[in-house]
């Protein structure tokens, strides 16, 4: 039994580390660009302290969610990926953002043509220059 979920669990590493590896390779100055000015300042101020490193480091983490590298983005917290890139319809990050299930940031709904960022970011295909290095916010 340990063996088979040794097995599985190399083949889900893989597959991350080949749908991340593919998806930067794809990823345009444009695209790049729209990340790093709509959507990791977003990232900054709204969700690194209680989803980054730091967090972590301070035992502060909320959801075991991770929003400060790429890595930990595309894997997903306790309640699993926050977004298929692509995908806008099985996104929780949109939802919690628009405030449906989850209310992320819980402190207020983000305006709308913010939100509207991540859905085009999302529709991108979620391009991430971070190269899963520690970032302190």
């Amino acid at each position: 039994m340990t063996s088979i979920f040794r097995t599985l669990s190399l083949l889900a590493g893989f597959s991350i580390v080949l749908g991340l590896s593919s998806n930067l390779c794809a990823q345009t100055p444009e695209q790049l660009e729209f990340f790093e000015s709509r959507i990791r300042p977003v990232l900054v101020q709204h969700c690194y302290k209680c989803h980054s490193a730091e967090a972590r480091k301070a035992d502060k983490l909320k959801g075991g969610l991770v929003l400060d590298d790429r890595i930990g983005m595309r894997r997903g917290g306790e309640s699993g990926p926050v977004f298929v890139p692509g995908d806008v319809e099985e996104s929780l990050l949109l939802s919690a953002l628009r405030h449906e299930d989850l209310e992320m940031p819980p402190k207020g709904k983000l305006p709308d043509p913010v939100i509207k960022d991540f859905v085009r970011w999302i529709k991108m295909g979620a391009p991430d220059p971070r190269d899963g290095k520690e970032v302190v916010a």
